[in-house]
């Protein structure tokens, strides 16, 4: 059973650090999803979007951390055959920040196998931060009415486990509640109808859809550094050159380059405005902290009527630490889902769970603190209790009169 979540979240809880405040840094254009196809680039390029980034604890082991990236957003039953791969000339990296600064220290890199679709799996490469590799099957994606079992791999001599294959996408958002309170205050700047977000009654516009999912579980003292909060950043990287041989054949060389980046929910996508989105993404966290995007961020936020205490203290964030989900080793993570207890997950320096409901605490901060939500309140589908903790992706229905396929458009 999925542990409901208070959607009243207190200010002070959402402010407990600057870092903890540029977690939930509002959108201002259109929001879309917490990074689905968040620039003009991705919108053309399906394998490199990123979708979400979750980063915590195992709540049935808190000595280890669960990072998930998920690719491709609004995969449906009916074409599993044919959108059910990972791109191999995509380089999926989690980037791990662990002294207290915007720039990565260690990495976590997944390259895979090409992909056939139907009843192939692919094969995952997986670099750790150690310098360590393993490697791991996918679980094929059907076009049976029942989910085939997850295929995951056990790592014993690093301690680590992996996954990836097709899941249930776990964000949970009315994107269209969510867009149509933005672009009231693209066309009201300081004067959003803020009634916008939560009219519909709570639609959940990713219900139904699955999507690709990157999962690894590892020991937190290997992403530990001097201190216990680390920094969790995912990027999908294409080599700087591309081409198209023989037999349609795509092939790459030099160096890796950004396409996509994720770290706190809810940034690029309406943060930056369209003509810098693709640069942002481009971006590093480095640039961040910087002050690249700064003025950008100022300008959102004031069109959303947030005042300038909050304006002061979110942009003094973005400058100090970048685009970066923040998780505090210490602390805990318990209960089913892949936890849901209060004291932890987003919010609390607990990274981000798959539970947590970022979207009401973003929009929370961007109002000064007055509990502003879009009423939907938890995933359509209950997440498991076991890693990768995602839940089954949606299967085609069988023959008659199937049950509802709780799209929510």
């Amino acid at each position: 059973m999925i542990h409901k979540r208070n959607k009243k979240l207190a200010f002070g809880a959402l402010a407990l650090s600057f870092v903890l405040a540029f977690q939930t840094i509002p959108p201002t254009q259109t929001t879309n999803a917490s990074d689905h196809i968040d620039s003009p680039i991705i919108t053309q390029d399906r394998g490199s979007d990123l979708a979400d980034t979750f980063a915590f604890l195992d709540p049935n082991d808190n000595s280890k951390v669960v990072l998930i990236m998920s690719t491709q957003g609004f995969v449906v039953s009916g074409e599993h055959f044919g959108m059910a791969i990972f791109d191999h000339n995509i380089r999926y990296r989690f980037e791990i920040e662990n002294t207290g600064d915007a720039k990565p220290d260690q990495f976590i890199d997944v390259n895979y196998s090409p992909g056939l679709g139907r009843v192939t799996a692919q094969t995952a490469t997986i670099k750790l931060t150690n310098g360590k590799s393993f490697t791991a099957p996918t679980t094929v994606s059907d076009q049976e009415y029942k989910a085939p079992e997850f295929v995951i791999t056990n790592n014993s001599e690093n301690n680590a486990a992996f996954y990836a294959g097709v899941a249930d996408d776990p964000f949970f958002l009315d994107d269209t509640g969510a867009n149509r309170f933005v672009a009231s205050s693209i066309m009201n700047p300081g004067r959003p109808n803020k009634s916008l977000l939560s009219e519909r009654g709570g639609r959940d516009t990713y219900a139904g859809f699955n999507t690709l999912i990157t999962a690894i579980s590892v020991p937190a003292s290997m992403l530990k550094g001097r201190g216990n909060v680390i920094g969790i950043n995912a990027v999908t990287q294409r080599r700087e050159r591309q081409k198209i041989g023989k037999n349609n054949k795509v092939e790459g060389d030099g160096d890796w380059v950004t396409v996509d980046r994720d770290g706190g929910p809810l940034v690029n996508n309406g943060l930056i405005p369209p003509p810098r989105k693709d640069e942002y993404n481009a971006a590093s966290t480095e640039d961040d902290a910087k002050g690249r995007f700064k003025d950008d961020l100022v300008k959102s936020l004031k069109g959303l009527g947030t005042n300038d205490a909050h304006i002061a203290m979110l942009a003094k964030a973005a400058v100090e630490t970048g685009d970066i989900l923040r998780l505090d080793l210490t602390v805990p993570n318990r209960g089913a889902g892949g936890g849901n207890n209060k004291d932890g997950g987003f919010g609390k320096m607990g990274g981000r769970r798959l539970q947590d409901d970022v979207v009401d605490g973003v929009f929370t901060i961007i109002n000064n603190g007055k509990p502003l939500g879009d009423k939907v309140d938890r995933n359509d589908v209950a997440f498991n209790n076991q890693f990768p903790f995602v839940a089954k992706p949606t299967q085609p229905f069988p023959p008659g009169s199937g049950p509802d396929d709780r799209t929510r458009q």
